[in-house]
């Protein structure tokens, strides 16, 4: 059963931002009191900013983690930890930080920090208790503990950032440390690649987990339209690199722009007239995403923002559209657009994305399909729900959701449904089952297939 709970004051010390390194917690007032002992809060407040984790992880046991201090929700969740582990759960996400956080306090109680002198035998979890009377004594006044993990730290996958923060500056909100970690940190060039089945997706980072789950996957894949009467195979992939984030407005905003291109291939066998009939069409695209991720310094919630200009090229029908796209997501942690983790290996993601799609002809193309090249102009969204497996013995995850599009300008208004189910060999790739039905959102042409293929997303 999953509880939420208000995020107190003493809950920023989880908005701090996950950049903060030892050396600016140890300048904001030291790690050694006067006794020369290891401050047991400071230290659990450095662990929480090196090592994140996210407000569904909190809000998933039987008791409600502690908020009042940090060193008591260091407490709760080595005792979650350790739990879990006794179960044979293997760390996946946020429990890898916490392990994370047990395996550097277990180095300095085993004395493997020359900085330090613990003052008993004391394991991690009993360490931070509050009837706990183990000591670490610092050997020198300024003594600062070496997090050994900091540099390999996952926060909902991703690697902790250690790049400097003010001390004394305003504190990121929580969503900062639970999804908009992945948009402040900068990995490795691969990090940066986008492989996609959808331009809108390819602003969302492959470490941001709740987020990754839904996004479409480039795929090839047989399909069978009942519409048409014919046999497709279709190639859809769009692949994008993302540069680097830069920081806005409130601590924790960022602005990414994400140039990409796009091609499709469909190779269809026609039965309609009797007689089978091989047709090739293929369209390629090329555009920028241009991203904005809006954080507040007081509340967990965020938005997401995308504004997409796109060239597309019709090589069957010799048309050219230019379109300029807007999506705008509202993140509200274990509501909407995010995970509710259950006890019974799923995870349930309500989507609800606002839409709008905006279209001019360069080119109309072929006098046969003039008529049907508008110009238009489309407002609405998008719903549905991702339900997806925590089991690693059942890797799946299905994802359903329904366009529609009202028709500000132009004929057409858009109803478009699509079901995926995915089983995953490993994060990137899967053998895909899916099924549409209705207008598709970028053209406004008919579809109903159903369709099994290999897809893959990075």
């Amino acid at each position: 059963m999953q509880r939420r709970f208000p995020l107190s004051v003493a809950a920023i010390l989880l908005a701090t931002p996950v950049t903060l390194t030892v050396a600016h917690a140890a300048e904001a007032g030291g790690f050694c009191t006067s006794e020369q002992t290891l401050d047991k809060d400071q230290l659990a407040a450095t662990l929480i900013r090196t090592y994140p984790v996210s407000t569904a992880y909190l809000s998933v046991g039987k008791e409600p983690a502690p908020l009042t201090s940090p060193r008591a929700l260091v407490a709760w969740l080595l005792h979650k930890r350790a739990m879990e582990k006794s179960g044979g759960q293997p760390c996946q996400g946020d429990s890898c930080n916490v392990d994370h956080m047990a395996a550097d306090v277990q180095s300095l109680l085993e004395g493997q920090d020359a900085r330090f002198q613990p003052s008993g035998r004391s394991d991690v979890v009993a360490f931070f208790r509050d009837d706990s009377h183990v000591a670490l004594r610092c050997k020198v006044a300024d003594a600062t503990p070496a997090l050994a993990h900091a540099d390999t730290a996952l926060r909902m996958g991703l690697a902790a950032a250690p790049a400097p923060t003010p001390a004394a500056g305003p504190a990121t909100p929580p969503v900062a440390a639970a999804a908009g970690a992945a948009q402040t940190q900068q990995g490795g060039w691969m990090d940066h690649v986008r492989i996609r089945g959808n331009p809108d997706q390819l602003s969302i980072d492959h470490r941001d987990k709740a987020a990754f789950a839904s996004v479409d996957r480039a795929r090839v894949a047989l399909a069978n339209d009942d519409v048409a009467q014919s046999r497709t195979n279709d190639v859809v992939v769009y692949a994008g690199y993302s540069l680097d984030k830069r920081p806005m407005g409130e601590p924790g905003s960022t602005y990414e722009a994400v140039p990409y291109v796009g091609f499709k291939q469909n190779r269809v066998i026609n039965y309609d007239s009797g007689s089978a009939e091989v047709t090739t069409t293929r369209t390629s695209q090329v555009g920028m995403l241009s991203a904005f991720h809006f954080a507040h310094a007081d509340t967990a919630n965020t938005e997401d923002l995308t504004a997409r200009p796109d060239y597309l090229v019709n090589n069957s029908d010799g048309s050219r559209l230019l379109t300029v796209n807007f999506t705008l997501t509202p993140v509200r942690p274990g509501v909407l657009n995010d995970f509710l983790r259950w006890n019974n290996g799923l995870a349930f993601k309500p989507i609800l994305i606002g839409q709008s799609r905006n279209g001019i002809y360069i080119n109309r193309g072929d006098p046969d399909v003039v008529d049907q090249h508008r110009d238009f102009i489309r407002l609405g969204a998008q719903a549905g729900f991702t339900l997806s497996s925590t089991n690693p013995a059942l890797p799946f995850d299905f994802t359903t959701t329904f366009t529609g599009l009202k028709a500000l300008q132009g004929s057409r208004s858009i109803h478009y449904w699509k079901s995926v189910l995915t089983y995953n060999f490993n994060q990137n790739v899967g053998l895909s089952l899916d099924y549409s039905n209705g207008l598709l959102p970028d053209s406004g042409d008919p579809e109903r297939k159903w369709g099994l293929g290999v897809s893959s997303k990075f």
